[in-house]
């Protein structure tokens, strides 16, 4: 052994000049390393000089100007300080393990990357999405109770570099984000069949926030086909997030596979140069999204009536909204329903079965101008009639409206929303189910009391949308009554 002066240098220097002086000790061993030591640093002689160090058989003193030490205590030191020498040396590669959001403290949630590799995108951009991936899993709080993390790269087909399951700390994630486990592929863009992958094939946990995360950019290649995975991923559950790099240049295909609303669920770059300014926000973002229960219930906790109106173009899809509701419905002697219908009996309901009182085949009904404003005069004298018998505090109308409704004269059209405006002004909650209203649109939120949740889109089939439906009708069926209300009869 021996002692020997050197400035500060980094460890591949220290090893590649000490190498050299080793060689001249008489230990004759062919390597050595450095541990600082006050003025001077003490080498001592190792196998190899690379990063595993394999001490020989040591001389229990060393001296030089008469200085004396102890070596099992130089070979305690001296391994404690190799080894934060590695480790520094790591994390100046790697991304830092504790920067974990305060948004995703204990977020109980599965989160699937889907990266595009396919040719449109150069390979020193894929590299970009790694780091990216890299940097927004370190958000994370990560374990196999908290936040758990999947990922694949896509193009013609897709390599599933690891599934949710497979790792539980944040260091081993981190560690498969690379070319290695997700490579770059090069092809066409087959993004359907990716989603498709993580939807029937990844086993994610049961009433907890499942979240897709879509990096691409650009269009696929079957937007047909890619607008209906999304549409079956988010009946299922998911939060579908858009990572889209580009000016827009497919943002109707972006639409499609995002959830609602928009601005919560596409982030667009320009470039991915700009990826890294994501790095906080997308992972907050989802770290805020709650669960999506699916196969939800209300439970009608006091009397109330419901109200279905559909002019004769709307009554298929009514009749079709009607049936998926009806097994929801729990405490059913609390409720009573009645259908303001051309299709369907003048009668009150109180088991809430369309079927028995409606008939979507019978003989066709040409729907005029006059049509629905006849139909929520009529929708009016209904709901006064059962609210002056005591027996409902609350009173709920679903109104199904389409093109052909709204697109009527102006002055009809103005008296249909003030027709709607002095019902809601009596107590009564409107709900406007749109078929696919597209003109007139704003005139929707304004029929329904201007609470834009009270309109629910019904042009995209889904599960979602009856959920969301079923969700706003609970709300207002038991909500506790503010005014126009009728006191029960004693």
């Amino acid at each position: 052994f021996f002692v020997h002066s050197l400035s500060e240098l980094s460890l591949g220097e220290k090893l590649r000049n000490l190498r050299g002086v080793a060689r001249s000790s008489d230990s004759g061993v062919v390597c050595c390393w450095c541990l600082p030591t006050d003025s001077f640093r003490v080498c001592f002689s190792s196998l190899s000089c690379g990063s595993k160090v394999c001490s020989l058989r040591l001389k229990s003193r060393i001296s030089k100007d008469n200085f004396t030490i102890n070596m099992n205590r130089l070979l305690l030191i001296s391994v404690l300080a190799f080894s934060g020498s590695v480790l520094a040396q790591f994390d100046r590669r790697q991304p830092t393990r504790d920067n974990t959001i305060t948004e995703c403290f204990s977020k109980v949630a599965d989160v699937f990357f889907i990266l595009d590799s396919s040719s449109s995108i150069w390979v020193e951009d894929y590299r970009k999405t790694l780091d990216f991936v890299s940097q927004v899993v370190t958000r994370f709080d990560i374990s196999r109770e908290d936040t758990r993390i999947g990922a694949l790269s896509f193009s013609d087909d897709y390599t599933v570099g690891f599934d949710l399951d497979r790792y539980r700390s944040k260091s081993e994630v981190l560690a498969s984000v690379d070319e290695r486990t997700l490579p770059y592929k090069t092809g066409v863009t087959n993004t359907d069949a990716a989603i498709r992958y993580v939807r029937e094939n990844v086993i994610f946990r049961e009433d907890i926030t499942k979240v897709m995360v879509v990096i691409t950019d650009g269009g696929s290649r079957s937007p047909g086909a890619t607008e209906r995975e999304a549409d079956l991923a988010r009946d299922k559950g998911f939060h579908m997030v858009v990572v889209g790099v580009g000016q827009f240049q497919d943002e109707y295909e972006w639409r499609r596979i995002a959830s609602d609303p928009d601005n919560d669920y596409i982030f667009n770059i320009t470039s991915f140069n700009f990826l890294e300014s994501l790095q906080d926000s997308l992972p907050r973002r989802i770290c805020l999204y709650p669960p999506i229960i699916l196969g939800g219930e209300c439970n009608v906790l006091e009397n109330a009536d419901l109200f279905f109106l559909a002019a004769p173009d709307g009554i298929n899809d009514a009749l079709d909204v009607m049936g998926s509701l009806q097994e929801d419905f729990q405490f059913r002697n609390n409720l009573r329903v009645r259908y303001i219908m051309p299709a369907c009996q003048d009668v009150i309901d109180s088991n809430f079965n369309p079927d028995i009182y409606c008939d979507r085949f019978g003989d066709a009904i040409e729907q005029t101008d006059d049509t629905y404003l006849n139909l929520v005069e009529e929708l009016r004298v209904s709901a006064q009639e059962m609210s002056v018998t005591g027996f409902s505090p609350n009173q709920v109308a679903v109104l199904f409206i389409d093109d052909r409704t709204i697109r009527v004269p102006d002055d009809q059209r103005y008296q249909l929303l003030q027709a709607l405006r002095n019902s809601v002004n009596t107590g009564l909650k409107i709900i406007i189910v749109d078929l696919g209203v597209t003109e007139f649109q704003n005139y929707l939120p304004a029929m329904a009391g201007n609470n834009r949740e009270d309109v629910i889109n019904y042009s995209v089939r889904s599960s979602r949308t009856v959920s969301d439906l079923l969700d706003r009708i609970c709300i207002g069926l038991n909500e506790v009554p503010t005014f126009g209300t009728v006191p029960a009869s004693k």
